[in-house]
């Protein structure tokens, strides 16, 4: 990823937080309204080529909190968008990327994470 990879990343689910959407991951087969982001770097440098951690909070329908934490994100794909952009878009699905240490059975250079992200809608 790239200075302005990393940044685009990072807008959108602040967006999507700041909206009330709704996060569901279909490995864990758990989601709930995102009630918090945090990344770590906060600040992204122009020489950074990976986010260390993405923290996402969420809150499921029996109302507990779902601490979900991401480390060592090294890229992503839009798998998904319903409109032109993402900050247009009402449903979004991503494929994050991410490196790990242990990578004896799998061919692949990194892991990936499907999340599926929607805007509730007010009818």
């Amino acid at each position: 990823m790239n200075y302005k990879e990393i940044e685009e990343l990072k807008s959108a689910l602040t967006d999507m937080m700041k909206k009330g959407c709704i996060l569901t991951i279909p490995a864990f087969r758990t989601g709930g309204r995102i009630v918090s982001v945090g990344f770590k770097p906060y600040w992204t440098n122009p020489v950074d080529s990976k986010i260390e951690k993405i923290e996402i909070n969420l809150i499921d329908s029996r109302g507990r909190i779902i601490p979900l934490n991401i480390y060592n994100i090294i890229g992503y794909k839009l798998a998904f968008l319903d409109d032109r952009n993402v900050e247009d878009s009402k449903n979004i699905s991503l494929d994050i990327h991410s490196y790990t240490n242990a990578r004896s059975r799998n061919s692949e250079e990194y892991d990936t994470l499907h999340l599926e992200i929607s805007e509730i809608s007010d009818e």
